[in-house]
């Protein structure tokens, strides 16, 4: 049986983010980074230098979108009344 993997690209395009940002958010999960405490979820296995996650584990990054440090709660920009 086949098995279908999900690479960067597809994580970005099931994210709505761009592919880069996936790759920033698992560069910055490496230790002593930004998200070191919180890293992003480790891929399957990697097929050459492509890290792939069964589409299985979208929930799983889902999740670590919505609870990623730095997410939501922005500070208003300077100058602009802050919103009720």
């Amino acid at each position: 049986m086949e098995q279908r993997y999900l690479t960067t690209a597809d994580v970005a395009r099931e994210l709505g983010v761009a592919k880069g940002t996936v790759s920033a958010w698992r560069s910055l999960s490496r230790p002593g980074k930004f998200y070191a405490d919180h890293p992003f979820p480790d891929p399957d296995m990697v097929i050459g230098n492509v890290p792939v996650w069964v589409p299985g584990q979208l929930p799983e990054i889902e999740a670590w979108v919505a609870a990623r440090p730095g997410s939501g709660g922005a500070r208003p920009r300077k100058g602009l009344p802050e919103q009720a």
